[in-house]
Formats: C-alpha cells, structure tokens, sequence
C-alpha cells in the first residue's frame, strides 16, 4: 500500500507527463488491477468450494452420528 507521500510523487509524475504516455500508465494500472481482481476472484471462488466441502463433511459426519446413536439406542 502506497503512502501518501508516495501518492503524491505518482499523481506529480503523472501530471508530467503527455498524453500518450500518461494514457498507456493508465491502461497499465487498469490491466494490473483486473489481473489482481481476477486473482481475488479466483481465490474467493476456491475458498467458497471449500468451505462447501467441508459443511458437506460436517454434514456427513453428523448424519453418521445419528446413525451410531439409533443404532446403539435400538433394542434390536
């Protein structure tokens, strides 16, 4: 994360230079931050499997649970 004086040097930086080349930084800074929100994205979707993953295990193994119990508690 930038700090602000190091904000400020980008924005003077950018404020120096023409059109063209302050275009293509732009284009640049946009092109990375679509890159890093693919990422977030990516790992979020990950994330998300896996913790579907695991309420199904939590799920399974509480079903199992019951099973055990019904069985032992059953006087047949």
């Amino acid at each position: 994360m930038l700090g602000s004086k190091d904000v400020e040097k980008e924005i003077c930086k950018m404020l120096d230079m023409g059109d063209e080349k302050l275009l293509a930084e732009l284009e640049r800074s946009f092109c990375i931050s679509d890159e890093r929100h693919q990422r977030i994205s990516n790992t979020l979707e990950e994330m998300m499997l896996e913790v579907d993953r695991l309420i199904s295990r939590i799920d399974e193994i509480e079903d199992e649970s019951l099973e055990d119990e019904d069985e032992e508690s059953s006087p047949w």
